[in-house]
Formats: structure tokens, sequence, C-alpha cells
């Protein structure tokens, strides 16, 4: 008994010593982090994953991201999505199946937002060359010219035999709308796969979490100000949702005589919209995720709140010009405006 007693003591005493070192239960039962930061599909990546294991989910999740990032990136001209554009006219492109299935999901969200987002959009992104032809402009003539190419309802996918077929020469695919969200969507199965309970993916705006924070509470997220870079304009616990997906004129744009031209277009004008400045939703998908986003930016606040009754469970919150901050009456008493 008397050694039992001594034991306990001892113990008592060394807790209390490591305490009043700083150092808290917490570093004995919280997992350490590993976070890792890389520079794909044209934005910056971040994945911070808990738990053993967590470094090596982490490079496979990045991998993901790479292989997606080779599979759909139209610039690259080894990349089968470039082929399909340079064999626009011509024939039919044999492809992976992943890019088969990825291209119908497309095709099924830009039908189901009325072609707010488009796919075949490539012509109008590549005239206007946002981030890669300094501040030009092109003329309403020139747009006109090219918005009888983008026709999401043109595209021939075909998934029996894995092909794809653009009828008209000068069509062009681009999936920069859907790829990183779809890429995020495949990161984060791989990190689940590979064991791991608890991670949040940002990859540039698009972000995705897995579980809880390691402390048990909710990931709390906040959305940027679009006009201050530094602020929050709001916050948001991911307690009913895994993703948080904003689309913005704040991140890729130029200004030419005091206006701004973002890259977001509408594949129905061919230019950009004015009445939203950011929107981001939240749901449970990142793929689907960034395609809303894109398309609530296009439709702005009233239209968009219109297209959101056909999609039950998604939130979303727009960020007018103006400053305003308008959101779905899902997240009533949800959401913390912390700027205006």
């Amino acid at each position: 008994m008397l050694n039992y007693r001594r034991f306990v003591v001892l113990l008592l005493a060394l807790l209390l010593a490591l305490l009043a070192a700083g150092c808290g239960l917490a570093n004995f039962t919280t997992p350490k982090p590993y976070k890792e930061t890389q520079f794909l599909m044209d934005t910056i990546i971040e994945i911070t994953a808990y738990g053993p294991g967590s470094e090596q989910a982490v490079k496979a999740a990045f991998g993901e991201f790479k292989r997606i990032h080779d599979l759909a990136n139209q610039f690259d001209p080894n990349s089968q999505l470039a082929k399909i554009n340079d064999q626009a006219g011509k024939s039919k492109v044999s492809v992976d199946p992943e890019l088969v299935h990825l291209l119908k999901r497309a095709k099924e969200l830009s039908a189901q937002v009325e072609g707010a987002f488009d796919f075949s959009i490539g012509p109008l992104t590549e005239l206007w060359g946002i981030g890669r032809k300094g501040d030009f402009v092109p003329t309403q003539a020139e747009i006109n010219a090219l918005l009888p190419l983008v026709d999401y309802r043109l595209v021939e996918v075909d998934e029996v035999h894995n092909t794809v077929y653009l009828p008209k020469p000068g069509m062009r695919l681009d999936l920069g709308g859907i790829a990183k969200g779809y890429a995020t969507d495949k990161a984060v199965e791989k990190l689940k796969a590979m064991g791991v309970k608890s991670a949040l993916v940002n990859a540039g705006g698009n972000v995705r979490v897995i579980g809880v924070k390691p402390d048990g509470a909710p990931w709390r997220i906040g959305i940027q100000h679009p006009r201050r870079s530094e602020d929050i304009i709001a916050k948001l616990a991911l307690t009913d949702w895994d993703t948080l997906q904003t689309s913005g004129d704040y991140q890729r744009f130029i200004e030419r005589n005091g206006v701004r031209y973002a890259h977001i277009l509408d594949p129905r004008t061919g230019r950009q919209p004015q009445e939203v400045a950011s929107v981001t939703v939240a749901l449970n998908n990142s793929t689907d995720g960034d395609v809303l986003s894109t398309a609530l930016f296009v439709l702005g606040v009233e239209r968009g709140m219109q297209l959101l009754q056909k999609f039950p469970g998604v939130e979303a919150v727009f960020v007018t010009q103006d400053g305003r901050v308008v959101t779905t009456p899902g997240l009533a008493g949800k959401i913390e405006i912390t700027g205006k």
C-alpha cells in the first residue's frame, strides 16, 4: 500500500511539473498534424491531416490533384482534354473512362443550372485570356463571333466507347469550373481510404473537411472579404456540410480604365457578370459545389436563389458588388456575419 501511495504521489507531482512547464494534457492526446502545400491546378492547395499515417495519406491526396490536373489541363498539349479540343470538327477522341465520367457530370450540371455554367466555354476563356494577356479586353464583335461555339448540348460524350466529339471546328472545352472540385473530392476519398479521420483540404477557396477537429469541435471556416484580402466577411461552422466552395472576382482579374474584368464569364453573353463579388456555397460535394458557386455568381442573387430550389440542402452566401451579404434561409442562426 505504501509503494502504491508513493507511486500516486510521484505521478501527481510529475503531472503538476509538466503543467507548470506549459505542457497540458492535450499534448498527450491530440494527434500531431501533417500539413503540406503545393501549387497545382493554377492555385495554392493546402492539406492538413491528423493521426497515424497522415503524411503518406496527404502525399497520396496530392497525387490525386496532379493526376486530375494532367488529365483535364487544356493548356497541356499532351493532355486528353487538349486532344479533344484539337480534334474539334474533325473526329472523335478516345479518352480514359474517368474523363468521360467527369465530362458527363459536367454536361448534367450544365443542364441543371440552365447554362449558367457551360464547360464548352473554352473559346471565350481563351479569347479573354485573363491572367495571360495583360489588360487585353476583346471587342464585342470578337465575342459575338465565338458565342455560337459555346453550347454544352452539342458535346457528344459516348460512355460505351469512351469517346468525346466536338462537332464544330473551333469548339473548346474548359474544365476550370469543375476539375478542381472533382480533384478535391478524389483527394478526400484517398485520405479516407488511408484511414484519415480528421483533415482539411483547401484548394484555393475550395474547402472540404473530414470529420471534426482533433479536439472534437466542428471545423469553422471563414469567408474572405472580396474587397479586403486580410478581412473575413463571415464565418460558418461545417456541422451540416463538409464542403464550402467560393467563386469570386478577386483572385484572377484585370483592371482597365477603372473597370474590373474577372475570369468568370457568363457563357451566354461572353462577358463578366456585374452583380456579385463572391458566392460561397455550403454542401457535401466539391464537384457540384465548384459548378454551383460559378453558376450562382453568373446568375446573381434573385435568380440564384430561384435556382437553389432545385438543390435541396445546398446553402449560399452572396456578397454583392456594393458590399451587401445575402444568405439563403437555411443559414439563419448558423452563420456569423463578421464584416461589411
